[in-house]
């Protein structure tokens, strides 16, 4: 993962936030979306349950192996992680990316 990333890097392409940053392919843009911030309560199985850090009513739940993989850590060290993903809301959901340490 790419820890110099920060709130001024698109959640998509990683590329500079800018006036000059355009739309992606899939139609999204830049202005779409937040830097949020979870912690992850428990495994419950294969899923990582977590929550965000500044809202206990904002939960949900993804595969364990593959959110420790986007985090470049190991199953065991998941709970009580924190870590910040990208989020921008879509047609059917929210999209989550650029997941990072926090």
């Amino acid at each position: 993962m790419d820890a110099s990333r920060n709130e001024s890097s698109c959640g998509l392409c990683g590329s500079t936030l800018s006036a000059q940053h355009g739309q992606h392919g899939d139609g999204s843009t830049t202005g779409a979306g937040k830097r949020v911030e979870y912690v992850v309560v428990e495994l419950r199985g294969a899923l990582a349950c977590y929550q965000a850090a500044d809202d206990v009513s904002r939960a949900g739940k993804t595969v364990a192996a593959g959110l420790a993989e986007e985090l470049g850590i190991s199953l065991a060290d998941l709970p009580g992680r924190r870590y910040t993903c990208w989020e921008r809301s879509a047609e059917h959901g929210v999209i989550q990316s650029g997941f990072e340490l926090a």
